[in-house]
């Protein structure tokens, strides 16, 4: 016991006159404020990052991401708001459709289409017709294009060739009509009921002055029907008079 008592005094002795310091209380203070904040910002963090890997699924399943086509360029073309625009391709076959279908219609002279009559309606089946005119004009008026438009089509037994020939002055159309069993102009069908009788090549003819329009029997078999437009109807059968058929 007397040597714990000697520790206790030498201790005693060793530590007189030694005193805290006035601000150690507050040093500690704030250090354990300071240590606290710091955890209490670790842990938030840690929160937020936890918060957001959470979130990207979600806003990834609500805003799916849309496939651009590459532009001319190489690069994507976008539209405003962040949408993908989508570049339209035309298929070769609306392409190679678009150009077999221009030659057509540049064809057609404009105004042609208006001019031309209602031709007869036939439901027969599309004749080709050779290189050389079936009908052929011995009096072409002055504005007419000497070229003829020749087509034909046959329904039954019946066969017909149509010619035409335009231009600035108007136009004149022909039509040949093969059947065995025409006798008279009227079998033909085309003469309405106010047609007039007429002559043409010595044959007699029907004709109806206000649609510009004569037709006659040429031979046996063979019918002649000539139509005109009304800028050339007072030289109808001076053009009549002219057709050669073959």
């Amino acid at each position: 016991m007397d040597l714990e008592n000697e520790l206790r005094q030498a201790m005693a002795e060793h530590v007189t006159g030694v005193s805290a310091s006035g601000t150690l209380a507050h040093d500690a203070k704030r250090r354990h404020q300071r240590t606290v904040r710091r955890r209490a910002t670790i842990a938030v963090a840690a929160a937020g990052v936890v918060v957001a890997i959470a979130v990207i699924p979600t806003y990834q399943a609500i805003n799916p991401q849309t496939v651009s086509n590459p532009g001319p360029e190489g690069g994507h073309k976008k539209s405003g708001g962040g949408m993908t625009a989508t570049q339209v391709t035309p298929s070769p076959s609306a392409s190679s459709k678009t150009k077999s279908a221009s030659p057509s219609a540049s064809a057609s002279a404009p105004g042609h289409s208006s001019a031309r009559p209602s031709r007869h309606p036939s439901s027969g089946s599309h004749v080709d017709v050779p290189g050389a005119a079936k009908a052929l004009l011995g009096y072409l008026p002055v504005g007419i294009d000497p070229t003829e438009s020749c087509d034909g089509t046959k329904t039954g037994g019946r066969r017909i060739t149509t010619c035409r020939w335009t231009g600035p002055a108007g136009w004149i159309e022909v039509r040949l009509v093969r059947d065995a069993t025409l006798r008279k102009p009227a079998d033909m069908g085309f003469a309405p009921p106010t047609a007039e009788h007429a002559e043409v090549h010595g044959h007699t003819a029907l004709r109806t002055a206000g649609f510009g329009q004569v037709m006659w029997i040429e031979r046996s078999g063979l019918g002649v029907y000539v139509g005109v437009s009304p800028t050339l109807g007072t030289q109808l059968m001076h053009i009549a008079e002219g057709v050669r058929a073959d």
